[in-house]
């Protein structure tokens, strides 16, 4: 069967109207209006999990100006008839997304959020017309059409389109709200911070507290983040999080639609590296992938632009800036921030208080609280399917583990020379040993600030980002022959791998006696067996050993 995908296309309407692949979700909206309605609800999922896609499929099942049955037809929501009577192109709609309101100062935020509220009114200038609506109204309407309304009446633009809408329909209104955060998120670390946050918190607050002309308020976003404050009147909005059993499959892949996927594609015999490369989140209790990835992956195989030499790829690297940065923000800081980091990076988990309602402004007052939005912003995620007080915790997949690798690269990056890097590199390759221990002297002396413990994970964290900073697709703790060996670095264009094995002493003397045992756990644990097996004709193995920053090399034959 040949599909389409489109990757650049969110809205619901045009998306269908396109023909393009879709995995049908349509039965959250039963399961919102029909099993568990709140007036005021919140979806949070980390960036490129189909969230935009959610908030206007719902817009467009209840907009009272659209006829939606061509585009529902065949989907589960159709099965529900009542639903579809009460419901289906009922209510007034107003539709917002923030994505797009940043800027370089709280002024030229301010004018993006003033410009977005003036185009969502022009789209209803039918109520300058309509008999049933104050007039007093329609002339703020007009001034906020025309971006001549202050900031105060900018923020209170919902509510005053809510009451003039349930006026002139004689029906109360849904308001939909698309990543609602991305302004507090854009501004986070700036001097703009506090009052985006309060622009956005005075704006939330005008149309979701008890307010009989909003039927519902839904928003999504990555995160929850408001001020634990009474006095907002935005603490009535339910959240639900990656932690949260309900809505868990609403947004995002699971199992079944990824294996659907690959069925109608024809690649059934791809699951096993889609499995590898995209799975491993774990959204309430339920096993999900990251859409944007599996559709990326699937695309790049039907167009032919899939590289057999590269392999897949992390197409979710860098759809986040702010998270980035997040990661970045623990390198250096603690050696229990380090170590935690190291563990996860192997392939470990660690264990962590998750605190799902951190807003953007506490992200840094403690490591619990990163901890926390790395789980929400989906660089990491929960390893078990209840919540505990402790959560064990672990990167979801190779494609995020690329992620987490190519930032310890940047980190390293602003402090080590790339000459000593490359010179490196090139010593491994050529068995030049004497030139590599001087290459990995010179930077370990220049990254000595970074620890203030050696442990062999320290090292282990470095050679990582520097190989995968250098485009090497660097295998960690990878099962091979009787054992996990400590690094693979494979370069399949030139038929060639380099394997390393790591030891850490406290005492210089002991580093010899490493060196032995290194070799020794290469050959008696045959870690080459696999290589031989994939095809690589030349296998450069070594041993290493470090005692603070120095090192000792040896090749292994």
């Amino acid at each position: 069967m040949e599909i389409k995908i489109q990757l650049s296309q969110d809205c619901f309407r045009d998306l269908r109207e396109s023909g393009a692949y879709y995995i049908d979700k349509t039965e959250t909206i039963q399961e919102y209006l029909e099993k568990h309605f709140e007036r005021a609800v919140l979806f949070t999922r980390p960036r490129r999990f189909g969230k935009t896609l959610t908030m206007t499929m719902f817009r467009d099942f209840l907009d009272i100006r659209q006829d939606s049955k061509t585009i529902f037809d065949g989907l589960k929501i159709m099965n529900y008839p009542d639903l579809i009577k009460e419901y289906m192109n009922q209510y007034p709609v107003v539709f917002l997304s923030l994505k797009e309101v940043f800027g370089e100062n709280f002024d030229s935020i301010s004018i993006y959020f003033r410009n977005i509220i003036s185009t969502v009114c022009k789209e209803w200038d039918v109520l300058l017309s309509s008999e049933k609506v104050n007039g007093n109204d329609k002339v703020l309407l007009e001034s906020l059409m025309k971006r001549e309304s202050k900031q105060e009446g900018t923020r209170e633009a919902l509510d005053l389109l809510s009451r003039m809408l349930c006026a002139h329909y004689q029906k109360p209104v849904f308001i939909i709200i698309d990543e609602y955060d991305v302004p507090m998120a854009k501004a986070y670390g700036t001097p703009a911070y506090d009052k985006v946050r309060d622009m956005i918190e005075h704006m939330l607050s005008s149309v979701c507290k008890t307010n009989r002309q909003v039927k519902g308020t839904l928003r999504s976003g990555c995160r929850y983040t408001v001020k634990n404050s009474t006095s907002t009147c935005v603490n009535n909005i339910t959240p639900y999080t990656v932690l949260s059993p309900l809505f868990s499959t609403a947004i995002g892949f699971t199992d079944e639609n990824v294996r659907k996927l690959l069925e109608d594609a024809g690649l059934v015999d791809l699951y096993d590296t889609v499995e590898e490369w995209y799975d491993g989140y774990i959204f309430g209790r339920d096993r999900m992938y990251c859409p944007w990835d599996v559709l990326s992956f699937v695309r790049s195989k039907l167009d032919g632009s899939y590289s057999e030499a590269m392999g897949p790829e992390s197409y979710w690297l860098n759809t986040s800036e702010t998270s980035l940065n997040l990661i970045h923000g623990f390198l250096g800081k603690t050696t229990a921030a380090n170590e935690r980091f190291e563990q996860l990076l192997a392939g470990n988990t660690i264990e962590c208080s998750v605190n799902e309602f951190v807003p953007y402004h506490r992200i840094h007052e403690s490591g619990e609280n990163l901890w926390s939005a790395l789980v929400e912003t989906g660089y990491l995620t929960k390893a078990v399917t209840e919540k505990m007080l402790l959560m064990p915790l672990k990167i979801p997949n190779k494609g995020i583990q690329m992620v987490f690798r190519q930032e310890v690269w940047n980190y390293f990056n602003d402090k080590v020379d790339n000459v000593f890097v490359r010179d490196l590199v090139n010593a491994l390759w050529a068995g030049e040993i004497q030139k590599a221990e001087a290459a990995l002297n010179q930077i370990l002396e220049a990254t000595l600030s970074f620890y203030h413990e050696y442990h062999e994970y320290s090292y282990h964290l470095i050679l990582d980002g520097f190989f995968t900073g250098l485009g090497y697709r660097v295998q960690s703790e990878r099962e091979t022959g009787y054992g996990r060996s400590d690094l693979i670095i494979p370069d399949p264009v030139r038929q060639r791998c380099l394997l390393l094995e790591l030891k850490h002493v406290e005492k210089e003397c002991e580093m010899e006696t490493a060196l032995q045992e290194a070799e020794s756990q290469i050959i008696k644990k045959k870690y080459e067996s696999e290589l031989i097996y994939e095809g690589y004709p030349t296998r450069i193995q070594y041993g290493m050993a470090f005692c603070d920053k120095h090192t000792r090399i040896t090749r292994v034959h």
